[in-house]
């Protein structure tokens, strides 16, 4: 598969409150293509309105694990096209910081989390997701210290004093200035390794405005024998997004690339 672009798709937020249907209303036609879906799942949410005004009326605040929903876990155990992936601990935002932007206490949080979440879907989870795609060096080191590698948006923006970083920052820095539209600026296309992890780059799918800008993405990386990772959201139905998901899976398909789980990223990169 080396020199074969790689298409992956990252799903947000699947949590305690989630349902089987909330995933098929998305992934069924996918499913039926024989796609995979990294589905990046809460492990603790607590549902204090920040970012899911759609599970917040009436309910308790406090910590509802996901290993609870056996009907939700039960069905994506069934299912082998689904990977799990850590979404941070309980996204909790709290003094207007997200979740990993803390600067303490991240090392136990994530070791917690990532304990409930292969229990409760029995298997290895292998891939961090920050909420609200924001992580600082503390919450880095938290994830390496559990053994993940990190998918986040368009390139990397933190930097550990250590060799690798140098040339990941160096790389970004060239990326930008080739493409200095930030609005428009295409994620970059490689896995890079910083040592203690691997990261890799997305696009949200709700951002991307028509068609053809989400042919040019799939474009550039196809040219440059790179990935593309479309990150969704499982709870936010809208329409439009999801044409826009099968018109990228079709034209992916029609460009060649090979359809991959997250964790499959990273191993293609080694």
């Amino acid at each position: 598969m080396k020199n074969t672009p790689l298409f992956t798709i990252r799903d947000d937020d699947l949590n305690y409150f989630s349902t089987p249907e909330d995933i098929l209303w998305w992934y069924e036609d996918v499913f039926s293509q024989n796609i995979p879906v990294g589905l990046a799942a809460i492990p603790f949410i607590i549902p204090t309105g920040d970012s899911f005004p759609y599970i917040t009326s009436g309910l308790e605040v406090r910590e509802y694990p996901i290993h609870a929903n056996t009907t939700l876990t039960t069905y994506v155990k069934s299912n082998p096209l689904i990977e799990i992936l850590q979404h941070g601990c309980t996204h909790e935002t709290k003094d207007n910081v997200f979740e990993y932007a803390a600067t303490d206490g991240l090392f136990e949080k994530t070791a917690r989390g990532k304990a409930e979440l292969e229990a409760a879907f029995d298997t290895t989870v292998c891939v961090f997701v920050a909420p609200h795609d924001t992580i600082g060096t503390h919450g880095i080191r938290a994830v390496e210290a559990s053994g993940m590698d990190i998918i986040r948006g368009r390139g990397s923006k933190t930097f550990l004093p250590r060799s690798q970083y140098v040339t990941g920052l160096a790389r970004m820095v060239a990326h930008k200035l080739t493409h200095p539209r930030t609005a428009t600026m295409p994620a970059y296309p490689y896995v890079l390794d910083f040592g203690g992890h691997k990261e890799a780059y997305s696009y949200r799918l709700e951002a991307i405005r028509t068609v053809r800008q989400l042919h040019a993405y799939i474009d550039y990386a196809e040219k440059r024998r790179g990935h593309v990772v479309l990150v969704n959201h499982v709870h936010l139905r809208d329409e439009k997004t999801r044409e826009n998901l099968y018109e990228a899976v079709r034209y992916a398909r029609e460009r060649g690339f090979a359809f991959v789980c997250p964790r499959e990223l990273f191993a293609q990169s080694s």
